[in-house]
């Protein structure tokens, strides 16, 4: 008798016991949202039909909402940010002017060398697995590049990843160093995670910042590469600019031409950006050349061979386009929107003068407003070249004897800005390209600092910043020791950036 009992609660209990099944639709909707679109997803459409009907809407959905939204005309674009640390468990050097690729089909974000000060490049190679947000150092074998940064890597769609050009800095003794241009073209084979090095005679030369895509062109591959800084074997400095217009065919054939352009062409320029847009057209964009930041777009025709400047309308020039150009772009696709961040410098409001009263505003007059609105002109541009490249002994940081008592309202108001430039009009009777409205995430409190010298990649639904240069640097009442981490100005920091009603 008591026997029985106990099987008749537990079939009570059975029955009450609810599964994931049992949920309605718009609750499974609801958690899927919150899953990264990468390897869950492609899991989750693999346990029923249900789930994976449910599956194409949810990617239907973060896709839709993601583009339409960095499209909005008429009002600015809502983002938010969720920033990781670099990793204590690997050893993953903070660096700027790094190489980075995106890969869809592997779901990976691919690194490799960049400069970890002025005087030192990397090589290292790593992967980030954007299913967990996790990075792993990737040990090749084969022809090894060399430490460099400021080189193009892109995927050609074949299995392999190609690094091309780039600089580094060579010790000539204990304290004096050289800048040191690379022709070189490396391939790394996914399938057999090596490296191989490509020798040609007929290659554009040593070369660095300069951009490339891959297109497709008559049914054949090839990557386009466009301007950058240029030198010699013999001597590599001084450096000069270039609009020079190659291709190279692929890993087999490894054959460099450079391309015959007819009527005008850009201004020779260095750190722009560079897209494919079909099989017959690449654009560029930003930049900068000898004299002033570049903030001119040009599209080229492979059926002409001819570049043609396109109009850029711009109704707010202080609002809605940055006043640099020599910032990263990137594209988000099928939106034809073009996203880079900005650094923002403004007077502050009287409640940010309240709220933030550790800063000093004191300087902030007519005069000082003035200033900040204005571009940058040529000889700052020119005194940053030198500062960042033109580097023939390298000292120990010397922490300034006379500390200030307080945050300087100039050097701490660089918050990000995001910055939208449409392309939807490009091929239409009267090409244009238009800046969108934007608005400031935060002026005081970014989740990174970083704002020159970084990555900036569209994967799915999300854009991935990684590294660069902090321009914020911060004067305490207390001197700072060289290891503290406020002192130092290379970043780590890895951000995910997306649309406010889009989970992170």
């Amino acid at each position: 008798m008591l026997d029985s009992n106990i099987m008749n609660n537990n079939d009570e209990i059975n029955v009450d016991v609810k599964c994931i099944e049992d949920l309605p639709e718009e609750i499974l909707l609801r958690i899927f949202r919150y899953l990264p679109p990468y390897e869950d997803y492609a899991s989750i459409r693999l346990v029923c039909r249900q789930w994976e009907r449910l599956w194409r809407e949810i990617k239907t959905w973060r896709r839709d909402t993601f583009h339409n939204n960095l499209s909005l005309s008429t009002a600015p674009v809502s983002i938010h940010w969720h920033s990781i640390d670099p990793p204590t468990k690997f050893n993953l050097t903070p660096r700027f002017s790094h190489s980075v690729c995106y890969v869809d089909s592997k779901r990976m974000l691919y690194v490799f060398g960049g400069s970890r000060d002025m005087a030192t490049s990397l090589n290292d190679f790593w992967r980030l697995d954007l299913s967990t947000r996790s990075w792993e150092r990737i040990l090749a074998t084969g022809r090894y590049p060399p430490p460099k940064s400021s080189a193009t890597f892109i995927d050609d769609e074949n299995g392999n990843l190609i690094l091309f050009g780039g600089r580094s800095m060579i010790y000539i003794d204990d304290i004096h160093i050289r800048e040191q241009l690379h022709s070189e073209l490396h391939s790394y084979s996914f399938e057999r995670n090596s490296w191989s090095l490509h020798d040609n005679l007929n290659e554009p030369g040593p070369i660095c910042d300069h951009s490339a895509s891959m297109i497709n062109v008559n049914n054949q591959k090839r990557m386009i590469v466009f301007g950058g800084n240029t030198g010699t074997r013999e001597q590599p400095s001084p450096l000069q600019r270039t609009n020079d217009l190659w291709q190279w065919t692929d890993i087999h054939t490894n054959t460099w031409t450079m391309i015959q352009v007819d009527g005008i062409r850009p201004e020779p320029r260095k750190g722009h950006s560079q897209f494919t847009l079909n099989s017959e057209n690449i654009f560029i964009v930003g930049g900068s050349s000898s004299t002033r930041f570049c903030h001119d777009v040009w599209l080229f025709s492979f059926q002409t061979n001819q570049w043609t400047q396109i109009p850029v309308n711009n109704p707010h020039p202080h609002d809605f386009a940055p006043n640099n150009d020599d910032s990263p772009y990137c594209m988000a696709i099928p939106s034809c929107i073009l996203v880079t961040f900005g650094r923002i410098k403004r007077h502050p409001t009287e409640n940010e003068r309240n709220m933030y009263s550790q800063y000093d505003f004191s300087h902030c007059d007519k005069k000082s407003r003035e200033e900040l609105s204005l571009p940058p002109s040529s000889s700052s541009d020119e005194s940053d070249e030198k500062t960042r490249y033109s580097v023939t002994t390298h000292k120990r940081s010397i922490i300034p004897s006379s500390i200030k008592t307080k945050y300087n309202m100039i050097e701490i108001s660089g918050g990000f800005q995001i910055y939208r430039l449409d392309l939807s009009n490009i091929f239409s009777l009267n090409p244009c390209v238009t800046w969108l409205p934007s608005k400031c995430t935060s002026v005081f409190g970014s989740p990174t600092h970083s704002s020159l010298y970084y990555s900036l990649i569209c994967a799915r639904s999300e854009l991935i910043l990684f590294g660069g240069v902090e321009k914020r640097k911060l004067h305490l009442q207390k001197k700072l020791s060289e290891n503290d981490i406020r002192y130092q100005s290379i970043s780590g920091t890895l951000a995910f950036i997306t649309i406010s009603n889009i989970p992170l």
